[in-house]
């Protein structure tokens, strides 16, 4: 007996395949809006101008600037397999503010950190199989 089913069965199979290459697309698009978010977040308040942080706390806005340079960019690997980079752009000092630096600029005690993205990226790892049951 042959299968006169065939076609049928290659086109579901086909339209299967297509769904979670999109599915895979969008979540990963998903915990990236998600890490952003998060990562904004944390920096919470105003820090008017002269006033001390609180070392092994979050920053809060004083420019606005480190809040803003958050971003995060999606690129596709290969089939179904996306990453995404997700941090912010101003680079030496961002990383200075999250682990801390004894360099110049900033002129902190060594030692003293305000971290940001490490406690968004504790609070992502608990949405994340949310976020995938969501899309797949």
């Amino acid at each position: 007996m042959i299968a006169t089913n065939l076609d049928l069965v290659i086109s579901k199979i086909n339209k299967g395949v297509i769904n979670f290459d999109i599915a895979a697309a969008e979540a990963t698009e998903d915990l990236k809006v998600t890490a952003i978010n998060l990562i904004k977040d944390e920096i919470k308040g105003t820090r008017p101008k002269g006033q001390k942080a609180t070392t092994g706390q979050p920053p809060m806005n004083r420019t606005g600037n480190l809040r803003a340079s958050i971003r995060g960019e999606t690129t596709p690997v290969g089939f179904a397999n996306y990453t995404a980079v997700v941090g912010p752009t101003v680079g030496t000092y961002a990383r200075a503010v999250e682990v801390g630096s004894p360099f110049n600029p900033p002129t902190w005690k060594n030692g003293e950190h305000f971290p940001y993205v490490q406690p968004a990226f504790i609070k992502l790892s608990a949405m994340v199989s949310t976020i995938l049951k969501r899309h797949f």
